[in-house]
């Protein structure tokens, strides 16, 4: 279904973003985190994102319907919500997200995260 294709695509575009804020330091904006050397810090958001990924994947791919639609839509709003707060962090003294191809990402993430959600709840 289209709808399917258009959620796994903004779920692709804020995985290739995380691969990204890797690269761009993104802990260095977190409170408790931003004192973390390069190493450490590089180490714990990758790992942090194990048991992410585990429960995004899982509630994905779960056999009833409902909860399915009930994960999309809220990781749909939180893709949204994220743009949102990428955009209140512009100018975050260690924001390294402002070159384009950054902003490119987040922003595709935040459309597919929008237009699924119409999708979803217009069967269009």
């Amino acid at each position: 279904m289209i709808e399917d294709l258009v959620f796994y695509t903004g779920l692709s575009f804020l995985i290739a973003h995380e691969l990204d804020a890797v690269y761009r330091h993104e802990w260095k904006m977190f409170p408790g985190l931003s004192g973390l050397s390069d190493r450490t810090g590089y180490r714990l958001l990758v790992l942090l994102h194990v048991p992410l990924l585990v429960v995004i994947f899982w509630l994905m791919f779960h056999p009833e319907t409902r909860v399915r639609y009930a994960f999309q839509t809220v990781i749909d709003v939180f893709f949204i919500v994220h743009a949102g707060l990428h955009y209140l962090l512009r100018r975050h003294e260690c924001n390294e997200f402002t070159k384009w191809f950054s902003l490119l990402l987040i922003g595709l993430c935040s459309l597919a995260g929008g237009i699924h959600l119409v999708l979803l709840y217009t069967g269009v």
